[in-house]
């Protein structure tokens, strides 16, 4: 089973960077991993919460990743993700 991850995206009220571009990087850092922002049957290996601002005032209470769930507030948070992505024993 490839890694899933759960994307959800902030309301982009004051974004300060391009959010659409951190899911571009993950497709390419993770050509195998099922990356979707909508939920599907099975469990969410991570969920990734791009916020456009330091604000993150996204809502993800009700969202849980097996392996965890990163809070990106700005395109330098991506490399916590990726690294979070890489380092997890999922089997």
């Amino acid at each position: 089973m490839p890694v899933r991850i759960r994307l959800k995206y902030c309301g982009g009220c004051n974004p300060r960077y391009d959010r659409t571009a951190i899911a571009a990087m993950l497709r390419a850092d993770f050509p195998q991993a099922d990356i979707a922002e909508t939920a599907k049957d099975g469990p969410d290996h991570f969920v990734a919460v791009i916020c456009g601002c330091p604000v993150a005032c996204a809502s993800h209470d009700d969202l849980r990743g097996l392996a965890g769930k990163t809070i990106l507030t700005s395109e330098k948070d991506y490399g916590k993700l990726a690294a979070a992505v890489r380092s997890a024993d999922l089997s």
